[in-house]
């Protein structure tokens, strides 16, 4: 099988929404956000980072069912990483921790974490996410 993956226009934010409203993602792109996507012929995989103060926010990587177990994930989130040069910052859920190690993020203090990202991990918390913060090792700046 051939996938392409490459980052959506702005314009076509509208189609990524439609993919993860389909699938019952939470969350929701915005045409700030860089939103990136996997498509055999149609869309099987997704994932956005937003713009939080300075730094970048991987959030909402999902990846089709039938599709999955097949390195789709590793290719939309290191395509993501590589396109910045920003600190790249995720909360991963406990069962896709494994997966975020391997691609060189690390578990962060929620201390250390920029204060708005300290802020929207919180109120995860509160919504009974069961999430680390991480940060990926490559683009970290000290």
């Amino acid at each position: 099988m051939t996938f392409s993956c490459y980052c959506l226009p702005a314009i076509q934010t509208p189609i990524v929404n439609k993919f993860f409203q389909e699938h019952r993602v939470r969350g929701r792109a915005t045409k700030q956000d860089q939103v990136w996507v996997i498509k055999q012929t149609e869309l099987v995989a997704a994932c956005r980072v937003q713009n939080v103060d300075d730094d970048a926010f991987l959030s909402t990587v999902f990846v089709e069912a039938d599709y999955r177990g097949q390195g789709l994930a590793k290719m939309l989130i290191s395509q993501a990483v590589k396109s910045t040069n920003q600190s790249v910052y995720t909360f991963a859920y406990q069962d896709v921790l494994p997966l975020y190690l391997k691609l060189d993020f690390t578990t962060v203090a929620i201390e250390l974490l920029p204060i708005a990202l300290q802020k929207k991990f919180a109120s995860y918390l509160k919504q009974g996410r069961d999430i680390l913060p991480m940060c990926f090792s490559g683009n970290v700046h000290t």
